[in-house]
């Protein structure tokens, strides 16, 4: 014990003794860079901790680029239009879309509409377009047309007189047990104001204008029968150049029209009463009278009850030829309907004093060849 402590001081001395200009040359630590002396470790440092490497952050993930916004593409439906007009013209956010008829496709929302006719108000305001509103329909106005005054015309000394008749619209054709199928279907016209003959052409006016008379019945007062639907055209055409007036034959709507009594019709069977007596010479009080009777053939104009437009005749005495050609019925309303584009056989209306009471009745229609000329068929005016 003694002898390891004289060891230990002996150590002791001898580093007392090292000078220390020795001390300052020795080496610093290549670790903490203290002289070798000052250094804890003596230069042998412990090998250091690895740092721990940094734990990388996840990567974001891309977002998607922001896409232009696409104009939104309005929705349309297709929507099914009535109109009583049928031949109107319709114009929808101002774009013409055509007669109001059909189905059209529209956009949705509330759409601005606007019906133009003549002879009807102009017709304006909207209507809805959506799942729930595919449908839509207007009523059109009648434009209130002044009344046309009676006119009284004479050519070479004879004077007829031309009705006014206000226009309107009616119910054209029959459903009545007694109607023929070319009566039907029964369908909505209107018709524009015009004037018609009050009475048929008389045999005297044929006269005066032909300067011959063909009629089986002679009579100045009867009415011209034995003329053909081209014999009044060339009638009509030099009426025209001795009066300076546009005459011609009514159409087949326009004669319906003013038979029944134009606007203020009263519903009649007959050009003026259901009673067929009053106001038609037909085969009952003419025909079968006989050929030796004074009653047999034709009779003397306006001797019947006239109708509620003041017109004679309309049902009995003769046939009266119409510009149309004989065509079959539409059920689509018209306005001022002139027949079929062509054709090769006209119009005849009225009955006459050898049919029966049904065919009088002012629905009642026929044809004939427009080259015949029969005892049965003469002609009214319109202008």
């Amino acid at each position: 014990m003694m002898k390891s402590i004289r060891i230990w001081g002996l150590l002791l001395a001898l580093l007392l003794a090292v000078p220390t200009s020795v001390l300052a040359q020795m080496p610093p630590c290549p670790v903490c860079g203290k002289k070798m002396n000052l250094c804890p470790y003596h230069g042998k440092h412990p090998a250091p901790k690895p740092k721990p490497k940094p734990t990388a952050k996840p990567k974001p993930k891309p977002q998607p680029k922001p896409q232009a916004q696409q104009p939104q593409v309005q929705a349309a439906y297709e929507v099914t239009f009535t109109c009583n007009v049928p031949s109107a013209t319709m114009y929808i956010d101002d774009a013409n879309m055509g007669n109001p008829t059909g189905s059209k496709y529209v956009k949705t929302g509330t759409r601005r509409v606007r019906l133009t006719a003549d002879g009807y108000e102009d017709y304006e305001g909207t209507f809805t377009v959506g799942p729930n509103s595919t449908a839509a329909s207007f009523t059109m106005t009648q434009r209130a047309q002044p009344p046309l005054s009676d006119e009284t015309i004479t050519v070479n000394g004879v004077s007829f007189v031309m009705k006014g008749v206000q226009g309107g619209t009616f119910q054209m054709g029959s459903n009545d047990s007694e109607a023929e199928s070319n009566e039907k279907p029964v369908h909505q016209v209107t018709v524009s104001s015009f004037r018609i003959g009050q009475t048929e052409v008389t045999q005297e006016l044929w006269q005066a204008v032909m300067g011959t008379n063909p009629s089986k019945f002679k009579g100045a007062k009867r009415p011209v029968e034995c003329v053909s639907w081209e014999d009044c055209q060339q009638f009509i055409q030099r009426l025209n150049a001795k009066t300076g007036k546009q005459f011609r034959l009514p159409t087949e709507a326009e004669w319906e029209y003013a038979a029944r009594g134009g606007n203020r019709s009263s519903g009649s069977k007959y050009a003026g009463s259901s009673s067929i007596d009053a106001v038609a010479w037909y085969t009952v009080n003419s025909y079968k009278k006989g050929s030796n009777s004074p009653d047999y053939g034709t009779h003397e104009v306006g001797t019947k009850q006239p109708n509620e437009l003041g017109l004679y005749d309309m049902s009995g005495n003769v046939n009266e030829w119409c510009s149309d050609w004989y065509g079959s019925y539409s059920s689509a309303s018209q306005t001022n309907p002139a027949g079929p584009s062509s054709g090769s056989i006209p119009v005849v209306r009225g009955g006459c004093w050898d049919l029966d009471a049904q065919s009088c009745r002012v629905s009642d229609r026929g044809n004939c060849s427009p080259g015949s000329r029969v005892r049965r068929i003469g002609l009214r005016l319109a202008l």
